[in-house]
């Protein structure tokens, strides 16, 4: 456990703490004891209500409607396979620390999910998404999570990619206990637009809001290969655990992006965890960009390695 960049939040780092837990499930409105550390995604559904799902319905069926295109159930399950072989090399990289000049092993472990990526877009599933879904504020965040628990498929799926029970549970708390990470993404429309902007980010230039989720996690794991290189004598061990777990926490959040949209392909999803899961895995994938960003790129005084100095 960590705290996160705003004093108040916490973060988890595959493991979530009997103090995480309850500022959880306290967010959640609900009064819990001290608790086991470490609990699974099951005690945690046995402690909160999913809620009313008819909204997160709708928009799941709205969603649907929305593409200007259909989804490649072929593709997306071959991606999805290649993707989840790719987590096999997390341990590879743990044990490399940092890569070598002119490596590309962080690069190689995006390759399945670009692929996918440029399927949901060619066919406007990131368009329709960002149209029919809310902004991550306190209402929906609260609501999405309740859903996401309850969604009986999610451990087996995260347990497809090696997410332990630990980690699974992880990853759903953090949305919760970082939410004011994501109230900093705002959909394209909150942008100004070019005809009224002084300065800054106009809306012409903005991708759909899970569409940014999802590509700036990939374009953040693509770049890590050149910056631990160039900044290895100021890391420590301790920076690179860290940040290994922002890349599993994104490639996760990709690969449950990726299955919800096979899954529609397929016809095999219910419209609430359709809306549930693409709200879900961009949430994982903000919050795994945020926190990457703080753990590894901004190397600060404080963390920084220590630098012998001869003579």
């Amino acid at each position: 456990m960590a705290y996160g960049t705003n004093p108040g939040e916490r973060y988890s780092y595959g493991e979530v703490s009997s103090e995480d837990r309850r500022e959880f499930l306290k967010a959640l409105g609900v009064v819990a004891g001290a608790g086991a550390v470490g609990a699974t995604l099951t005690d945690l559904r046995a402690e909160v209500s999913s809620g009313a799902t008819g909204e997160l319905a709708e928009m799941g069926e709205a969603i649907r409607a929305g593409m200007t295109g259909s989804l490649d159930a072929a593709l997306l399950n071959s991606e999805l396979s290649a993707l989840a072989e790719r987590f096999e090399k997390l341990p590879e990289l743990e044990a490399m620390g940092v890569p070598e000049a002119g490596s590309s092993a962080y690069a190689e472990l995006t390759e399945p999910a670009w692929a996918i990526n440029e399927h949901l877009a060619d066919v406007s599933f990131f368009a329709s998404a960002e149209q029919n879904l809310p902004a991550f504020e306190p209402e929906h965040i609260e609501t999405t999570t309740r859903q996401l628990l309850n969604i009986e498929t999610l451990p087996a799926t995260l347990s497809e990619v090696g997410f332990t029970e630990p980690e699974q549970t992880a990853l759903v708390v953090n949305i919760v206990n970082t939410r004011e990470q994501l109230s900093w993404w705002m959909p394209t429309v909150d942008y100004p637009s070019a005809e009224v902007a002084e300065e800054g980010v106009v809306h012409e230039y903005v991708a759909p809001l899970h569409q940014r989720s999802a590509e700036g996690s990939l374009l953040w794991i693509d770049g890590l290969d050149n910056f631990l290189w160039q900044n290895e004598v100021l890391l420590t061990e301790q920076m690179i655990d860290r940040g290994l777990w922002d890349v599993k926490s994104m490639l996760g959040g990709y690969y449950l992006m990726g299955a919800a949209a096979r899954d529609l392909a397929e016809g095999s999803i219910a419209d609430e965890h359709l809306s549930t899961l693409i709200s879900g895995s961009s949430a994982i994938m903000i919050i795994g960009q945020e926190f990457l960003i703080d753990d590894v790129i901004r190397i600060t005084d404080d963390k920084r390695a220590s630098i012998a100095v001869s003579g």
